[in-house]
């Protein structure tokens, strides 16, 4: 009779993960990274790179990750201590390889480092990968989920940055190609761990940046929409700005967004905050005359203006008016008498500082200009006590007048 023979290998790892509503076991594998994996050409990271949405080839592809952030320092680990997480594979059946969904910038790593050590001892420590077998019947929206998961919500390195975002939202809840979308804005921002509308100001600025993209019809174009991505970002949500050239359907708008593309790509914005200010510009014909002339950084200039007449005192006084006004429109009872009286001991503290003007000079002023302004309504509103304190006001000032002022 035979002995029983006993199996030493070890029991294959499996992880368990909730990914959407769905709670998955996923098995640990070791694969070869040119064998038995392949890139996905819908990789968002790589996106940006793209020529017309095209892959070319894998080794197009793995020239595009190379040039993506954080390369060189994973690169560095990676050779140094080896990979410290499983990526994310699938493959349906039929399909040769496993498609690379989450992973690919190890995978080229890898790749690259195999083939610097091609035929040495230290190939086959970077010939294989360590992957998360997903299963055949992980869908295209848990896809989407697993994404926004490890990359929206910020892993280091793993970081998409604001244009892959927002690039990743809009093609995943808008319809593409005639097909539905993929998921909605609501349960995006759900796995995001994000607002909704944090979900829908990303999709409207990729939606910018794309007609920017258009309206530049240059090789170039896409890297320029990358590079300027969070000042195209800052004007599509501009309060009372955005709103304008974002009306696609409204010819009206159409040059205005065309200004400020131009704006865009000739450099007008030395960095995005400087944007934060273009309706105050827009407001001022002469400030929008000057990032029309596309000075380098006239922007800046401006932008550095407004804050400091916004944060000294007198930039705060020249505010107020309207300060006010916002706050009464929010609110009848905002403000009371109180309020008035500190309002006026502010300005009396102002004249009494200023020789040329003086309290009492600065209320004549206002005095008779009230006299002259007054309307039917105003004059019909005066008490007799009110009057009558007014004549005798009069009076005791000429009487005063008379004896102490000498004309010349």
């Amino acid at each position: 009779m035979a002995p029983n023979r006993t199996d030493h290998n070890p029991k294959p790892k499996f992880f368990r993960e909730k990914i959407g509503d769905t709670e998955h076991s996923l098995r640990e594998e070791r694969l070869d990274v040119f064998d038995e994996v392949a890139l996905w050409d819908g990789n968002p990271r790589v996106q940006p790179y793209l020529v017309d949405g095209n892959v070319v080839s894998e080794e197009q592809l793995e020239a595009d990750l190379q040039q993506s952030a954080g390369y060189d320092v994973l690169a560095r680990s990676i050779r140094e201590i080896g990979q410290m997480e499983p990526i994310y594979v699938w493959k349906r059946d039929g399909m040769p390889k496993h498609l690379v969904l989450e992973g690919a910038t190890r995978v080229t790593i890898l790749r690259q480092l195999a083939r610097k050590h091609k035929d040495t001892s230290e190939e086959a420590r970077f010939r294989s990968v360590v992957v998360k077998l997903l299963p055949e019947e992980f869908t295209s929206e848990e896809r989407v989920i697993l994404l926004a998961r490890i990359h929206v919500r910020g892993y280091g390195v793993r970081d998409w940055g604001r244009y892959i975002e927002a690039k990743f939202i809009h093609d995943n809840v808008t319809p593409q190609n005639g097909n539905k979308p993929v998921t909605s804005v609501r349960d995006l921002a759900k796995y995001m761990g994000k607002s909704e509308s944090w979900v829908s100001r990303l999709k409207d600025a990729y939606e910018f940046a794309r007609r920017f993209v258009e309206y530049v019809d240059s090789p170039d174009a896409q890297r320029l929409a990358v590079e300027h991505f969070s000042t195209l970002e800052e004007i599509s949500k501009a309060t009372g700005f955005g709103v304008l050239v974002k009306d696609y359907g409204n010819a009206e708008h159409d040059t205005l967004r065309e200004e400020v593309f131009d704006m865009v790509r000739q450099d007008v914005f030395k960095e995005y905050r400087d944007a934060r200010f273009i309706k105050k510009f827009y407001d001022d014909p002469e400030k929008w005359a000057q990032l029309k002339t596309h000075e380098k950084h006239i922007a800046n200039k401006l932008a550095t203006e407004e804050k400091v007449g916004g944060s000294s005192l007198p930039g705060k006084i020249a505010g107020l008016p309207a300060q006010i006004a916002r706050a009464f429109d929010r609110d009848p009872q905002a403000l009371d008498e109180d309020d008035l009286e500190s309002l006026q001991r502010s300005v009396r503290e102002v004249a009494g500082r200023l020789s040329s003007v003086g309290v009492f000079r600065l209320h004549v002023k206002a005095f008779t200009k009230g006299l002259q302004e007054a309307t039917l309504a105003d004059i019909k509103a005066v008490t007799p006590d009110e009057y009558r304190e007014l004549r005798e006001g009069l009076a005791d000032f000429e009487d005063r007048l008379a004896k102490h002022k000498t004309w010349e």
